[in-house]
């Protein structure tokens, strides 16, 4: 079974009330970027999964290329 997009809100990475220069503040960040990207990444996986992209390991499901993509296809994408 796909799993289900996440389409709750992606954490902030808000810098404005952190002081890079401190190690502590310079790690906060770190740590809400690392939330923010693994969200990010979470519900793009989901999205491939429900689309039927990839299975629930991550393996792609076909190598097969639309039919619209194939090199037989009347259609194209080079512009004269």
């Amino acid at each position: 079974m796909p799993a289900m997009i996440d389409e709750s809100l992606i954490p902030e990475a808000r810098v404005d009330d952190l002081d890079l220069e401190k190690e502590a503040d310079a790690a906060t960040w770190d740590a809400r970027m690392d939330a923010m990207a693994e969200r990010r990444i979470r519900q793009a996986r989901a999205r491939l999964e429900q689309m039927g992209v990839i299975d629930g390991d991550g393996q792609l499901v076909s190598r097969e290329l639309p039919p619209d993509m194939s090199p037989t296809s009347l259609t194209s994408v080079e512009t004269d």
